[in-house]
This record gives structure tokens, C-alpha cells and sequence, in this order.
């Protein structure tokens, strides 16, 4: 019988990480994984994950600058010594 003090189902992006951390941390880590490669979908298929397109969009598109998204900001032509403090 092994004992683990960690055990990890999938070795994806997030799986990976926390078991590499673990490791770091001197834990006895086992990981396992239904596949026969380690690395998630995304790593042999080649998909976006959907956050990352998500948030290229947005900053492409300029929805943030406008407001629709976090903060709204404008930048002014000319900046004088109060517009800093």
C-alpha cells in the first residue's frame, strides 16, 4: 500500500501545476491521468481556453477602454501638474 500526500486526477494545466508545486514543497504527489500523454486537452489539441479568448477580445475590441468592462478611463491631450497628484 502507498501513501501519497497528494493525489491528482488529471494532469491538465491545473493538475500540473499543483502537483509540480507539491513536489516543491517536498509532498509525496501522484498524479493520475486517463490519457496515455500528460498535458490536458488543451496541450495535444490545440484549444483555446475560453478566458484567454475571452480577454483577447475584450483589449482588442476596446470594450474595457469604453467602460462596458472594468474601469473607464480617457486619455486627455494635454496633462498638466494637477492632473498627477
Amino acid at each position: 500500500m502507498f501513501q501519497y500526500d497528494l493525489v491528482v486526477v488529471g494532469s491538465g494545466p491545473a493538475g500540473r501545476r499543483g502537483a509540480i508545486q507539491a513536489a516543491k514543497l517536498g509532498k509525496k504527489v501522484l498524479v493520475i491521468e486517463q490519457g496515455k500523454r500528460v498535458g490536458g486537452v488543451s496541450v495535444h489539441t490545440g484549444t483555446i481556453p475560453p478566458k484567454t479568448l475571452r480577454e483577447t477580445a475584450l483589449n482588442l475590441s476596446g470594450w474595457r477602454e469604453r467602460g462596458f468592462y472594468g474601469r473607464a478611463y480617457r486619455v486627455k491631450e494635454e496633462i498638466s501638474a494637477d492632473d498627477l497628484r
